[in-house]
């Protein structure tokens, strides 16, 4: 069931409806039919996935919650001292510890199983090959259930939170399994923690006006990104790249820009359609974008980016390995051979390049996906190394950097190393993507788009204009945002003024989105890790 469908509409719709009309306190309960009709929509056997995700992550969480439980029992008590007390603590931390262990081992097994096996067997052959040894190829029919990557991430923070005693578990199993299956979030995120999500899910929400205005609004303004803008610019990125040995280096160059907008609009429109049906039943979805190409430095646009996914990685990855055992003993070391320098950029480095190889493998198995993560990771190392001796240089040189045409040097720097690393994401191989790179830096081609002739490559004359009006009105609200809540300003300006922009918006849909029949839509592009 698409986001973008109008059988999405008509189910939010009828979902809306019985989630009023049922008193407060069982009005969750029409949240996790809506949850399970929505997924069981994409196969019986996806449902099953994450109910097996579901039930072996609630056991596990219950039974941390009872040995904490346990703990504070005996510690209330008083009757041990202070060295029992101790042992007593540490006993119970590797029983929690052994309990999450094994969530992990299942709900990871599961993710790996299911994504993973055919990337692990095809890498296994290729040694063998390698080595001269006989094999049949053996590969599985395998249909990734829809979200599995955004869902096992959240039960892990889950499982994880309540073995640190962050949070209760939550002991009701229905409740539970309406958290993790939340269908306005399961597919594409955001990533929420139970912290936020599980407290608002539970409350005696009752009717708003404001929520349902907000709620269809920004729904209609995803509409509008994807089907008006990410869909087009689509076809132009796909009929380039379709044909990248023969397309010039500056038409490949064009379509690497116009898919890192189009990525944009995508999947930033999937995050506006699920927090407006999540506002439309009194739910507050935890922002995942924040104008990601205003950044000036790339670690601020990973900040921008996906930022649930970002926190994710920097709470249960980042941090843990930069005060692990071995990190410390690592900085000792290294601080003592090569200066306190040396070790600074070592120890920050290697967390660093975890998280990046870790993300380029949570976004699909392949390698070109490994490979980009590389990119960013290095990026990003190279950026914490050299930020102090740039600093210096800029100082040295008298350069203002507190003006506008310093940040915007540092703006289109930014956005120009994204679609270096958008090549590998758009790209179906490594192989291919170092071919379009090759073709981007040894030849030109200006011919190619020339006199208007980009009508060659999927779009015309007039959806040239559309892409062109809908960027513009893209990066106008982008701009405002960056000053305001342009929502709430929207909300105070005259009743009037309000319904025609609405409406502007609601037929600009109708008439420029891209839907229909004789449309083949391409769904949206996070949907399939």
């Amino acid at each position: 069931m698409s986001y973008t469908s109008f059988i999405y509409l008509v189910f939010i719709a009828l979902t809306f409806c019985a989630y009023y009309l049922i008193l407060p306190r069982y009005r969750w309960v029409i949240l996790l039919a809506a949850n399970f009709v929505f997924y069981a929509v994409s196969g019986w056997d996806n449902l099953l996935v994450i109910l097996l995700s579901i039930t072996a992550s609630y056991l596990v969480a219950v039974r941390m919650g009872d040995l904490h439980a346990r703990f504070r029992e005996v510690k209330a008590a008083g009757e041990l001292d202070k060295a029992q007390l101790k042992e007593l603590k540490e006993q119970n931390r590797k029983q929690r510890q052994r309990w999450l262990v094994l969530g992990l081992i299942v709900v990871l097994a599961v993710l790996i199983a299911v994504k993973y096996t055919n990337f692990l067997l095809r890498n296994v052959y290729s040694v063998m090959n390698l080595f001269g040894i006989a094999h049949d190829d053996l590969f599985f029919q395998l249909v990734m259930p829809l979200g599995i990557s955004f869902y096992t991430f959240q039960i892990i923070s889950y499982m994880v939170d309540v073995y640190k005693g962050k949070i209760e578990p939550q002991r009701n199993f229905l409740k539970y399994a309406t958290y993790v299956s939340f269908f306005p979030s399961v597919v594409q995120g955001p990533i929420p923690r139970y912290s936020d999500l599980g407290t608002q899910m539970f409350a005696e929400h009752r009717f708003s006006f404001d929520n349902l205005h907000d709620g269809a609004l920004l729904i209609l303004w995803g509409f509008a990104k994807k089907l008006i803008l990410a869909e087009r610019l689509n076809f132009f990125v796909t009929d380039v790249y379709s044909n990248y040995a023969t397309n010039s280096g500056v038409l490949l160059m064009l379509a690497t820009m116009a898919f890192s907008i189009q990525i944009y609009a995508d999947f930033s429109s999937c995050m506006d359609i699920a927090s407006g049906t999540a506002r439309l039943f009194g739910i507050r979805l935890a922002p995942n974008f924040l104008r990601p190409y205003f950044s000036k430095t790339m670690p601020e646009f990973w900040r921008r980016w996906h930022v649930t996914l970002g926190n994710w990685f920097k709470d249960y990855v980042f941090y843990p390995i930069s005060i692990s055992k071995f990190s410390l003993k690592l900085n000792k070391k290294v601080r003592k051979l090569f200066g306190g320098e040396v070790g600074r950029i070592v120890t920050s480095c290697i967390p660093v390049l975890a998280v990046w190889i870790l993300t380029g493998i949570w976004h699909g198995p392949e390698w070109k996906y490994v490979i980009w993560g590389l990119f960013h990771g290095m990026l990003i190392m190279l950026s914490t190394i050299f930020a102090p001796h740039i600093e210096n240089m800029v100082k040295k040189l008298h350069i203002r950097t507190e003006c506008f045409s310093f940040r915007l040097f540092q703006m289109c720097r930014t956005f120009f190393l994204c679609c270096v690393g958008r090549v590998f994401f758009r790209a179906g191989s490594v192989r291919m993507s170092l071919t379009i790179l090759k073709r981007i830096c040894t030849t030109t081609g200006f011919y190619q788009i020339a006199n208007g002739k980009l009508y060659l490559h999927g779009v015309n004359a007039a959806n040239m204009k559309v892409v062109f009006f809908a960027i513009v009105v893209l990066f106008t609200v982008s701009v405002l945002q960056e000053k305001m809540d342009v929502l709430e300003a929207f909300k105070k300006q005259n009743l009037i003024f309000r319904w025609l922009l609405i409406y502007a918006l609601f037929f600009a849909v109708l008439i420029f989105g891209c839907y229909g029949p004789g449309f083949d839509p391409s769904g949206f592009i996070y949907e399939k890790f």
